[in-house]
């Protein structure tokens, strides 16, 4: 082998050891930055957050904060609402595994409605708590769908019954759910007794304020609203210091959100009774703020007939006598005015 070959071996071997030499640097350099980024301790980095076996340590429960809205929404009590057995059907459906709270309140807002008939949902939570309102942050093991069956669009027919059906199947089969419904026959033969019930409880009385020509809408509420009128649901209402309403303003027949047109030629106040407060004489209180308002607007009040109703007529003492017997039988009825049953079935 020749001088120059034996230089090129000799060469090349160097070169390799530089190499080796410079990568072990750079791994000595890496595993301080390594140590100086995670100081030694007796435990190791991945296992932080668990305890070191030893034998003779006593065991210690981990400890889950939850934020305040949580805790306070995880009451362990049930609550006092209930589907209404009087006026309601139910549909009962067990989940397979619990489901979160926001789940069920994200799929069942849809579901509010069958047909015309208002749709609850009650739970049960996964330990055993009734609830009349989901939380989003409880575990909920089963839920009941409580259909009404009457309103003042009629009796629960056919078509409102599957379509609650419809309802109950899309939950089940979103959360994996078992169904147990009432018997159809029984449920639609309830109704029909219920709506009977409720159209021998059902009055409404008012007289009109004629304008003598279209006044604009927003003149007439800005006037009412001074008297005292306030905004409740859909309309303006008169209320009784306990808040609820004791007679409705209409405009040209319509309650104030559902006017379309820029003004209207009378106004009317109606006792809608079985939503309305009790009191002592309602006709006659109706027929006083009627006046009232009357004189503010220049408008002249009227009978349903379209003759002028002074305040002293002996009719209004009459009304006020069959409507503390409509009153009367309301209640004996279970179905109180005012109440949220009544609101539920006569809407």
């Amino acid at each position: 082998m020749s001088s120059l070959q034996i230089s090129i071996i000799v060469l090349g071997l160097l070169a390799i050891l530089g190499v080796v030499a410079y990568n072990y640097w750079q791994e000595k350099k890496a595993q301080q930055r390594i140590k100086e980024q995670f100081p030694a301790s007796e435990h190791d980095a991945l296992m932080s957050g668990f305890h070191a076996i030893n034998p003779n340590a006593e065991a210690v429960e981990p400890v889950i904060h939850l934020g305040d809205d949580v805790a306070e929404s995880i009451v362990k009590k049930h609550d006092d609402e209930s589907p209404d057995p009087l006026c309601e059907m139910v549909f009962d459906i067990a989940f397979q595994m619990p489901v979160l709270g926001s789940h069920l309140i994200s799929h069942l807002q849809p579901l509010r409605l069958a047909g015309q008939k208002t749709i609850r949902y009650f739970a049960e939570t996964s330990d055993g708590f009734h609830r009349a309102r989901i939380q989003p942050n409880e575990m909920y093991s089963s839920i009941q769908m409580a259909v009404l069956l009457a309103n003042r669009s009629g009796a629960l027919q056919p078509e409102e019954w599957a379509r609650a059906v419809v309802y109950t199947d899309n939950i089940a089969h979103a959360f994996d759910g078992v169904i147990e419904s009432p018997d159809k026959e029984e449920s639609l033969a309830r109704a029909v007794k219920l709506d009977e019930l409720c159209a021998g409880l059902e009055a409404q009385v008012g007289v009109k304020l004629m304008l003598g020509g279209t006044q604009p809408v927003k003149a007439i509420l800005t006037i009412a609203q001074r008297l005292g009128y306030v905004e409740y649901g859909q309309g303006h209402v008169w209320k009784h210091e306990n808040g609820k309403p004791l007679f409705l303003l209409l405009l040209g027949g319509e309650l104030s959100s559902m006017v379309h047109s820029a003004g209207v030629d009378y106004v009317e106040l109606l006792i809608d009774v079985p939503n309305s407060q009790q009191i002592d004489k309602p006709f006659s209180h109706l027929v006083k703020c009627a006046y009232e308002l009357a004189k503010a607007l220049n408008a002249t009040v009227v009978d349903d007939q379209g003759n002028p109703l002074s305040q002293d007529n002996r009719a209004i003492a009459v009304i006020d006598e069959q409507l503390a017997q409509v009153y009367d039988n309301l209640s004996s009825s279970g179905f109180t005015a005012g109440s949220e049953r009544a609101a539920r079935l006569f809407s």
